[in-house]
């Protein structure tokens, strides 16, 4: 199952990412670490969550975990959080390697590898805890318990989606096509980051 969701990823979302997307700003005007921040934060991104999948929909949850890794700003990001939450749902899991380009002191390239694991579990929108999960990673960047600072992708081959919640400021869904995310254009209109608006604008506006 894992090699097929990497090939779907490779064939239709590069680097999990597409050029038809829609990114909603979730945070905003609210200031770090305030109750209402996190308030409005976990409500939006549920209301866009719900709208972009059914309960019956069939989706894979992808999570990026970088181990014992710290983070240099937040520390360890090796919380179990998101595992006990999955309940033992995890169904495969692979060690991958990212690989990035630095110089030496001679001014020598040098490439380092930096090791993850990525875990895999699919199942009907209503069996994964998604709530609690887009709960966890508001909570990561703003200090609060209980967080989830792994990166968790919810993929729907049916639909041809692809959702991320990146942190408390906001999230985006990739797609194959347009009418996938044009109703969402419309219904949170006033949520769409506001540097992106007119990129936003000439996607999903009908001429």
């Amino acid at each position: 199952m894992i090699q097929e969701i990497f090939e779907y990823i490779d064939n239709n979302f590069p680097n999990f990412e597409s050029d038809i997307h829609i990114r909603f700003e979730l945070g905003e005007p609210f200031r770090n670490g305030s109750k209402r921040r996190i308030k409005q934060v976990n409500k939006r991104v549920v209301k866009i969550f719900e709208e972009t999948f059914n309960q019956n929909d069939f989706i894979y949850v992808l999570i990026k975990d970088w181990g014992d890794q710290n983070d240099p700003m937040f520390g360890n990001t090796t919380s179990k959080y998101i595992y006990k939450l999955m309940n033992g749902q995890i169904i495969e899991e692979r060690t991958l390697f990212e690989v990035d380009e630095d110089e030496d002191d001679e001014g020598k390239r040098l490439e380092i590898k930096h090791e993850y694991q990525v875990k895999v579990s699919a199942g009907l929108v209503s069996t994964f805890p998604y709530i609690e999960i887009l709960e966890g990673i508001s909570h990561y960047e703003q200090g609060r318990e209980p967080s989830i600072g792994q990166s968790v992708y919810f993929i729907s081959k049916d639909k041809d989606i692809i959702f991320y919640m990146y942190d408390d400021r906001g999230c985006i869904i990739h797609a194959s096509s347009k009418d996938q995310l044009r109703p969402l254009y419309f219904k949170y209109n006033d949520w769409i980051v506001n540097y992106h608006r007119e990129y936003f604008d000439n996607l999903f506006k009908e001429v």
